[in-house]
């Protein structure tokens, strides 16, 4: 800018301090050198506040932001284009911390010409007490069109802030061409080109004219543009954006300013062409299984490769188990049904009683020949059956000595059918002594297992008993051949009511015993008919061998039980108690045996004796117990005798672990668990030692060393 064109205001400060370098430059020094030393820069400051004379503190001016750049209409509703009429151009002012700031300068500038900035002669505008700061634009004449980009650059003192808007220019004298279609019979979810042209009063080609579009079914650009020879080319799909298709006439239409522009195109009514399973695999529970009551799966019908709605479907069941029913409880024919507007259609599966595969069809109405068949569809669980639970111990004798030492307990659960239960089934535990977490546990594919492990309480006799419940069935005896409980016709095998944790293991509830809470409020007799069902199963077994599976039937699978507490329904809590064992690690106890295994009331061997057997207990008061699992046993021999005619003394383990299992025997209350081994001693005489050491899993050894006389 020339000097002759700056504002007065520019000239005079010019001009002043001119004159004041002149005067300065006059008052010169001894040497005829004036210099005028520059003033110090302390920064930016507030108005009002700076300088010697108002005793104020300076404050620095944050960063400026333009936290909102938006082209808005005269009645202040957002736009991105602008027409003859013109629009508002508007910005918001902040601070670092988002407040607005006022009389804040912002200039406005229009990256090409055609479009005027009014309203102001500098093209600059101060923000308001808001922070906002706005400018009008206008197209200069009814031709102008295309895009162009607005900048803001807001300024206060040192700090800018830059912002652009890019917009479109509509141009008013535009004339638009009747829609061309290049296929005016679609099929169903089909497509074609579509156009027309954009021109001026005079039929010139128009470019950058933003042109609107619109169906009254399918998918096409919301909008479009005409290129540099005024063309507006677009797709029109007889197919809606949520797959569902069109048909019969369809509308198409453009539209920009005033003008609009129609066509009707005819879209054939779409067909069915395929139908899918489309359901993942299913598996459910017998009838009063406990588990899913029904079960639901689908199928789809596609016109090409598209979900079609309103289809109608057949549906027949094709193979299934026995008492199965399908589409509505208690149907087993064929019906039809009509897909929804995703192209499905569903069917309800209602299980029988008996477990298998299932099969189901689904046809086209319209064809026979398209069809589907359902896949992984079965009938295969049902609830626990009373002699279906077991558990498992990882190790039975833990290391009372020792807290935190714990085994993994897994409870596994059958059907009647010998099927695994529904995933979910749900087992409880409880324990008279140390820890059991978590107190409960789901199963999968029939298993599921938690953690017992050491710490107080602790019972006097080493013997722990846990007790596992889960909602379940009686085991009873299919008198009907239906596979299905039919009350007052069908046998219980042996009928169980209420359950309790028998700590004392005498297979009688004691008022204290704990009670497991779901009771049967019921007293009446629980009768035992496992001789009925032992004479169904084997009959030709031996009495005595039968008799054993009746005292193992009423211990595992009906015990514990409280008597006088059954009713004749199918319904029960099964129960399942495992005894788990503690003992001393830290101590061990030996005892010297006959052959018989008599406790001998000598601690000498003989040297006569080539045979010796000792029993291992625990020490301290679990004395009946063995040792924890995993304790070694090891025998040695010290050879104390010389001489010509004198043998060398030799030990070896014949008979017994070398290690304490995993799992022992647990017998019951009083039993001496102890494990038994046998060594054979050769060529050993009177005065040579005889020595048996264990190491418990905690690297506690203890040993006995007998005087061989």
């Amino acid at each position: 800018m020339s000097y002759n064109s700056l504002p007065l205001t520019s000239k005079l400060f010019q001009l002043t301090a001119l004159t004041l370098s002149l005067a300065l430059a006059g008052c010169g020094g001894g040497d005829g050198t004036d210099t005028i030393a520059p003033e110090p820069d302390t920064g930016v400051t507030q108005p009002g506040n700076g300088g010697d004379n108002g005793g104020g503190t300076e404050e620095p001016i944050g960063a400026l932001n333009i936290s909102s750049s938006q082209l808005v209409d005269v009645d202040g509703n957002p736009i991105t284009s602008i027409g003859l009429e013109g629009a508002y151009y508007e910005v918001i002012v902040t601070d670092d911390n988002g407040q607005p700031l006022a009389n804040t300068k912002v200039t406005f500038s229009i990256d090409a010409p055609g479009v005027d900035l009014s309203q102001t002669t500098s093209g600059a505008t101060l923000t308001n007490s808001e922070g906002k700061a706005r400018i009008f634009l206008k197209p200069n004449a009814p031709e102008v069109s295309g895009a162009y980009i607005i900048t803001a650059n807001a300024s206060n003192n040192n700090n800018t802030a830059i912002s652009n808007l890019t917009f479109s220019v509509q141009a008013t004298n535009v004339n638009l061409s009747p829609l061309q279609v290049t296929d005016s019979q679609l099929t169903a979810g089909g497509q074609t080109s579509t156009s027309l042209k954009t021109t001026d009063t005079n039929g010139n080609p128009i470019s950058g004219v933003l042109v609107n579009l619109n169906s009254n079914c399918g998918q096409l650009p919301a909008q479009a543009t005409s290129d540099e020879n005024g063309m507006v080319n677009f797709v029109y799909k007889a197919i809606n954006s949520d797959n569902t298709l069109c048909s019969g006439n369809v509308r198409i239409s453009a539209n920009t300013g005033n003008l609009t522009q129609s066509v009707s195109i005819s879209v054939q009514a779409p067909e069915a062409t395929s139908i899918v399973y489309t359901a993942n695999e299913l598996t459910l529970g017998i009838q009063n299984s406990g588990s899913s009551a029904t079960g639901q799966v689908e199928f789809t019908v596609f016109s090409n490769r598209t979900a079609l709605a309103n289809a109608d479907v057949i549906l027949s069941l094709e193979k299934s188990p026995l008492g199965l029913t399908f589409g509505v409880l208690g149907n087993n024919n064929q019906f039809r049904a009509r897909t929804d507007e995703n192209g499905v259609v569903s069917v309800n599966i209602y299980p029988g009683s008996t477990p298998g595969p299932v099969e189901i069809k689904a046809t086209l109405a319209s064809d026979s020949r398209i069809n589907a068949l359902s896949k992984g569809i079965s009938i295969a669980s049902s609830r626990v059956t009373q002699d279906g639970i077991s558990l498992s111990f990882g190790k039975n004798v833990l290391d009372w000595s020792l807290d935190g030492d714990n085994t993994p307990v897994i409870a596994r659960l059958v059907d009647r059918n010998g099927n695994a239960v529904p995933d979910g089934t749900v087992v409880n535990f409880t324990t008279e002594g140390g820890k059991v977490s978590p107190a409960s546990c789901s199963t999968t594919d029939g298993e599921c297992g938690v953690t017992f492990s050491t710490q107080n309480p602790l019972p006097g006799d080493g013997r722990v008993s846990l007790l596992a419940v889960a909602e379940g069935e009686k085991a009873y005896i299919d008198q009907n051949e239906n596979n299905a409980w039919d009350q007052d016709v069908d046998i219980l095998v042996h009928n169980i009511g209420d359950t309790f944790r028998d700590d004392n293991e005498n297979g009688t509830f004691e008022i204290g015993e704990f009670t497991y809470p779901l009771t049967t409020q019921t007293s009446q007799v629980c009768e035992n008919n496992v001789r009925q069902f032992i004479q169904l199963k084997f009959p030709s077994s031996t009495d005595q061998i039968k008799e054993a599976f009746e005292r193992n039937f009423i211990g595992n699978f009906v015990s514990p039980n409280k008597p006088m507490t059954c009713n004749s329904g199918l319904d029960a809590v099964v129960r399942y108690e495992g005894i788990q064992l503690l003992s001393n690690g830290n101590e061990a106890t030996f005892t010297l045996l006959s052959n018989t295994n008599i406790p001998l009331q000598s601690q000498v061997v003989n040297e006569t004796d080539n045979r010796v057997n000792i029993r291992i207990n625990s020490g301290g008061f679990y004395d009946l117990n063995p040792m924890p699992s995993g304790t070694t046993i090891s025998g040695s021999v010290v050879d104390k005798t010389e001489g010509e005619e004198s043998g060398s003394c030799a030990v070896e383990m014949i008979g017994g672990p070398e290690e304490v299992p995993a799992t022992v025997s647990t017998g019951k209350p009083g039993d001496n668990t102890g494990t038994i081994n046998t060594f054979a001693l050769d060529q050993c005489e009177a005065g040579d030692f005889f020595r048996v050491s264990v190491t418990s899993p905690n690297s506690v050894t203890t040993a006995v060393t007998y005087t061989i006389e």
